[in-house]
């Protein structure tokens, strides 16, 4: 069997691609390598190099940090628009892209003439399965014939859900209200998506449901976020409380400050012990990093994130907006560290509510939940073993990968889609 896999998704560093959406890629790159073999077609931000060297340079990141062997092309995405006058720019920001979803900036980086030529090259290699990570990637291959391939997307995020979730939440400026007016492009152009493809994977029971009741879709499996086996360790007896993200993601830029700006001044009335551990790449993102509170540490990419965890007494996960299931609460919980969360962070992940996880939604019960635990020992272990009990037995990241590479091979049923007939994102 074999597979092309289409991802925006580039791991341009891959030493640091450790979160989230790119975790979910090795997975199924993993068990896409365990059926035959694997192409990968990379679209790239504009002014990466994309040459052959390029690729193997690619290929050798692949083989060396994930043990994948691939044949690698790589492509770049259209640049964004080059500004112009004022009101160019304004109709460009908020209205333009209300037009449909090849105007908009989710699909339109990927419809341009040399996309669509890179992936022709990339199908007469006739392969048996397309695989489409992330929603951003269906539009070219989605408008190509495919010569008879199975189409599989993979849906981490719903992203008009996580586009709505977005323009509600800060930075606000006095236009921002006009995004709302993109959000019916976003969601023709991700159940145009959905509807082309044999079949669809999300993250959680969740995010099938919603798909299914609001776009009206059959062809949507579940196949969990996961995480490795972590040994059983001593928990951390030190006070840190911990957040964890990319802050290329906005929804975790905003969570970062909330949490120093709205959680951790009430924390530290409580607990004036406490101190608080930002980690993950892009940190400056931050509106907080130019000038942390005392007590927050701000520590930038952490290579060793064993070392992390281990020195973690607790998680603290304010999410606001986003999609999918977060990893770091999976984390987490591998380690036995109690999380605090909002119903948002949490969502889509199956812990039950203060037996494995405490869900709280205001500042003053997220500060409280965080209190508590850090001064009850016999609590904060009781939540987190039971949380690590639970991950283990639902989110074992082997378990999950030998699910994906079954699904590549299972027959298709009951889907609406065309398998990779024409039309795709217009």
């Amino acid at each position: 069997m074999r597979t092309l896999v289409v991802s925006h998704q580039f791991p341009q560093d891959i030493a640091r691609s450790v979160y989230g959406g790119f975790q979910r890629l090795g997975m199924w790159l993993e068990a896409i390598q365990s059926r035959g073999e694997l192409e990968i077609l990379f679209f790239v931000r504009p002014g990466v190099a994309t040459g052959p060297p390029a690729a193997a340079t690619v290929e050798r990141w692949l083989q060396d940090m994930w043990a994948v062997r691939a044949a690698v092309t790589l492509c770049e995405r259209e640049p964004d628009p080059e500004p112009r006058g004022r009101l160019a720019r304004y109709v460009d920001a908020y209205l333009r892209p209300a037009l449909g979803p090849s105007r908009h900036p989710l699909f339109r980086s990927y419809l341009g003439k040399r996309q669509q030529e890179a992936l022709t090259r990339c199908l007469a290699r006739s392969p048996d399965i397309v695989f489409l990570h992330r929603m951003q990637s269906a539009g070219p291959a989605l408008a190509s014939p495919l010569n008879g391939a199975r189409v599989f997307l993979d849906l981490d995020d719903v992203q008009y859900r996580v586009f709505a979730r977005e323009v509600s939440q800060p930075p606000r400026w006095r236009l921002k209200p006009l995004l709302y007016l993109q959000l019916p492009a976003v969601w023709w152009g991700e159940r145009g998506a959905i509807r082309r493809a044999d079949r669809v994977f999300v993250c959680s029971e969740t995010d099938r449901r919603h798909l299914r009741r609001l776009m009206g879709v059959r062809n949507v499996d579940v196949i969990p976020n996961a995480v490795p086996h972590v040994a059983n360790g001593t928990p951390a007896t030190d006070p840190n409380v911990l957040f964890i993200g990319a802050y290329s993601y906005p929804p975790n830029v905003v969570a970062a400050e909330y949490l120093v700006q709205e959680v951790w001044p009430r924390l530290t009335q409580l607990r004036p012990s406490v101190r608080l551990l930002i980690a993950g790449p892009r940190s400056e993102e931050i509106p907080s990093f130019h000038h942390p509170p005392q007590g927050v540490e701000f520590l930038g990419f952490v290579p060793d994130l064993d070392s992390l965890y281990r020195r973690t007494r607790l998680v603290c996960c304010p999410i606001q907006s986003g999609g999918g299931t977060r990893i770091k609460i999976l984390e987490a919980a591998s380690y036995g560290i109690p999380v605090v969360a909002t119903p948002i962070g949490a969502e889509g992940i199956d812990l039950m509510p203060e037996r494995e996880i405490l869900l709280r939604s205001d500042p003053r019960a997220l500060a409280q939940a965080c209190a508590d635990l850090l001064a009850n020992d016999a609590r904060a272990s009781r939540i987190g073993l039971a949380a690590r009990e639970r991950v283990r037995e639902l989110y074992a990241r082997d378990t999950v990968v030998r699910r994906m590479a079954m699904a590549l091979v299972s027959e298709v049923g009951g889907g609406q889609g065309g398998g990779g007939g024409g039309g795709g994102v217009t």
